[in-house]
């Protein structure tokens, strides 16, 4: 028991070094620890950590089964606290595997049983951050996905504000990772996104948790490709790609390499997006990181079509509709629509456009003052 809580504070002290080995280490043995100690309690966080620390690293199997695992451990001891904080980490980990409809459910439980004063301080006790406003920032992302993305907007902004009031770096830095910078790279929001950005930069130097600070490099290049300064923003993403791969954090390296291979569509280098598109894909089927799986087929669509071969083009977006579809992720499915209708278009292929784009853009019931929806508009008008 007294080499148990050695581990575990030693666990606390790696935080800002996720996923180093000897974090993962730490965990592993106090797993072991636990199976000796028969404490319920415990042995939720150390999975709960465990999980973490695959997530992070991409190996989303086994964090899914370790959170899966500490989940029937909590409902079985009965403790709602213990139960709320593995809802949140099976919710952020099927986020990233792109399971958004059993994400958003598991991240819904930890939303409405969070009462912030009372959970705040227990949370910060307990784990070090608040899962009560990290649950937020990541439903704020699933409800993007799942097509609505004015309240994906107004949970976003909640999540930050309440961060920010509790003035909780850590906690502050996991929510503008995702309700600031994810959410709106994902929106096309690249003033928002630039400042959610360098604020993450910030907080991640404060604390000393070097891997934030590779993800908010990588959206500051976004950012700076959106608005139009394509060199500068691919060093930007490329240099904080190397940062996180370097500290061994994997997870969400897909959308990063589809973020470069988009910045670099847009500066005409077509042969090194493509590279970075296939090694995106090959990330995917390797890991199942899925969260962007589609944008990813839409973006190898557009490569292709600017390359004049129409017909492989129209079959990497047409399996992008398939995946988008598959996940119910509407807001991915209307952009791969909108790609689609244009190369339509441009075949002459008017009614056939329409009738593709029409229904989707139909479903949508709020965000019409959006890019995607914008643009869906302007092509059925036309």
């Amino acid at each position: 028991e007294q080499e148990l809580d050695l581990q575990l504070s030693l666990g606390m002290a790696w935080m800002g070094d996720i996923p180093s080995p000897e974090w993962g280490k730490t965990y592993a043995r106090a797993r072991e620890l636990c199976q000796h100690t028969e404490k319920t309690a415990q042995l939720c966080h150390v999975l709960g950590h465990l999980a973490i620390y695959h997530y992070v690293r991409g190996e989303y199997q086994q964090a899914r089964a370790i959170a899966e695992e500490a989940l029937t451990l909590a409902q079985e001891s009965q403790d709602p606290v213990l139960e709320i904080l593995e809802h949140w980490h099976l919710g952020f980990i099927l986020f990233g595997i792109g399971e958004f409809i059993s994400a958003h459910a598991h991240l819904q439980k930890v939303i409405s049983f969070y009462e912030p004063q009372k959970h705040h301080p227990q949370f910060l006790r307990l784990w070090g951050s608040d899962p009560g406003v990290s649950a937020q920032a990541y439903d704020a992302c699933c409800l993007w996905c799942l097509g609505y993305p004015d309240q994906a907007a107004q949970v976003g902004l909640r999540a930050i504000a309440l961060a920010d009031d509790f003035d909780h770096a850590f906690t502050l830095a996991d929510v503008e990772a995702f309700a600031g910078c994810l959410l709106n790279e994902m929106r096309r929001d690249a003033p928002a996104l630039k400042i959610s950005a360098e604020k993450l930069i910030h907080l991640s130097q404060a604390i000393g948790f070097l891997t934030w600070f590779g993800t908010g490099t990588c959206y500051v290049g976004e950012a700076l490709v959106i608005d139009g300064q394509y060199g500068e923003g691919i060093a930007w993403i490329q240099r904080g790609k190397s940062f996180r791969l370097d500290r061994g954090a994997r997870c969400y390296l897909s959308g990063t390499l589809g973020l470069l291979a988009e910045a670099q569509k847009e500066a005409n280098s077509l042969a090194e997006g493509l590279i970075a598109i296939s090694e995106a894909l090959a990330f995917v089927e390797e890991t199942g990181e899925r969260h962007q799986e589609a944008e990813l087929y839409r973006l190898q669509g557009t490569f292709l079509q600017a390359q004049g071969k129409r017909d492989e083009a129209e079959a990497s977006l047409r399996r992008a509709i398939e995946t988008a579809r598959n996940q119910q992720a509407k807001s991915w499915e209307l952009r791969t629509a909108i790609s689609l209708a244009r190369l339509w278009q441009k075949q002459g292929k008017l009614d056939e456009a329409k009738q593709l784009l029409a229904p989707i853009y139909g479903w949508f019931t709020e965000g019409f003052d959006t890019p995607d929806l914008n643009a869906a508009r302007e092509l059925l008008q036309t």
